[in-house]
């Protein structure tokens, strides 16, 4: 067992309601870039917003956190959370078009 090794994880997060043009891919990447988290945020063309992470599980379960309340003019109404194996597949993190 590796004492003080971060456990390394994988999660898609999806977040709906009232959350495209509102700044919510911006608060997510500032949020995973400050957690040194990889991956990307994109907006789904079902109105909800997407964010694919890798990095240490407890800093993506603060992510999770913090989407499911969103910037401020968010409105979240709806959060889900789908884990997996990292594939150390991102080096930064983004926001899709």
């Amino acid at each position: 067992m590796n004492l003080g090794k971060s456990e390394e994880s994988k999660a898609r997060i999806v977040v709906r309601g009232s959350v495209q043009g509102v700044g919510f891919r911006y608060y997510i990447m500032q949020r995973a870039q400050e957690m040194r988290l990889k991956g990307y945020t994109q907006n789904l063309p079902n109105g909800e917003v997407e964010a694919v992470v890798e990095g240490d599980k407890l800093f993506i379960e603060d992510l999770y956190r913090a989407m499911q309340r969103g910037p401020t003019k968010a409105k979240v109404t709806d959060h889900a959370i789908e884990w997996g194996d990292p594939k150390s597949q991102f080096r930064t993190f983004s926001i899709k078009r």
